[in-house]
């Protein structure tokens, strides 16, 4: 079944909410969400310290077709990693020691969707970790 673009817009968007509360309550501050550039796109950026955090939040409402995890594949990993670099050339190095790419999927729909976390999860390169 296809959704229309405005329904997986908001469906997408509550997700980034539920990441960024997640990840509030983890100790980070969002620092912007969905970064965009011509190379690619940044859905959540968070710092804790000296750690900035690069987050591909991905959900699905359920697993038939997959976990949203696995829809981060290589392609996705190298375009992801592009703008992580195009950002870090526009933020001051005095700003982070650190950083790093991590993958927060959500299975379901409301408060009650699984989440999970998994930070460090691939390198700049594009690699799982």
């Amino acid at each position: 079944m296809t959704f229309p673009p405005e329904a997986r817009r908001a469906a997408g968007s509550a997700a980034e909410e539920r990441a960024c509360r997640h990840l509030e309550g983890e100790g980070f501050d969002v620092v912007e969400r969905n970064v965009r550039f011509q190379d690619g796109e940044i859905d959540v950026v968070a710092r804790r310290g000296d750690l900035l955090v690069f987050v591909e939040v991905r959900s699905r409402e359920d697993a038939a077709f997959g976990s949203p995890e696995d829809t981060v594949g290589p392609r996705k990993r190298l375009r992801i990693a592009a703008a992580a670099r195009r950002y870090l050339s526009q933020v001051s190095t005095d700003t982070w020691r650190e950083a790093r790419f991590d993958v927060i999927a959500i299975e379901g729909t409301g408060d009650s969707a699984a989440l999970r976390h998994y930070p460090g999860a691939f390198d700049a390169k594009g690699k799982i970790l």
